[in-house]
């Protein structure tokens, strides 16, 4: 009995070695703030993707804290690509004038999801 179930384990574990899971990885990159205080918010987030990723899939949802009032701008994105890089840019249609914009952002796919808070403390603009 205890060679079956040796030759049972061994048989399961290459089953599962071999079964490939359809969907690919996504991974944030740290927020590069190119804006200052009294400009329209410009956050680029680049997208670390797999080879067999398809950026066109993705669901991007931008929220906002109900308690954080410093943060209620609207912000829209757009997915930029060039060179083989994919960008996330955030921007809002409205000058920021408080130091302080926080927002969390959902992207989900077919095969996963990412969430992460975002937080900046905005500086005025360099003389």
């Amino acid at each position: 009995m205890g060679v079956y179930k040796i030759l049972f384990k061994l048989l399961m574990f290459s089953f599962l070695g071999l079964y490939a899971v359809s969907g690919y990885s996504l991974a944030l990159s740290e927020a590069e703030l190119k804006s200052y205080l009294n400009q329209p918010l410009d956050v680029r987030i680049e997208l670390k993707t797999d080879e067999a990723a398809d950026i066109d899939e993705l669901k991007v949802e931008i929220t906002q804290s109900v308690e954080n009032y410093t943060s209620h701008y609207q912000l829209k994105y757009e997915v930029l690509k060039s060179g083989g890089v994919n960008i996330l840019k955030i921007t809002s249609s409205d000058v920021v004038r408080e130091p302080i914009v926080e927002f969390t952002l959902d992207i989900g796919w077919s095969d996963g999801h990412v969430v992460r808070d975002y937080s900046f403390l905005i500086d005025p603009p360099r003389k």
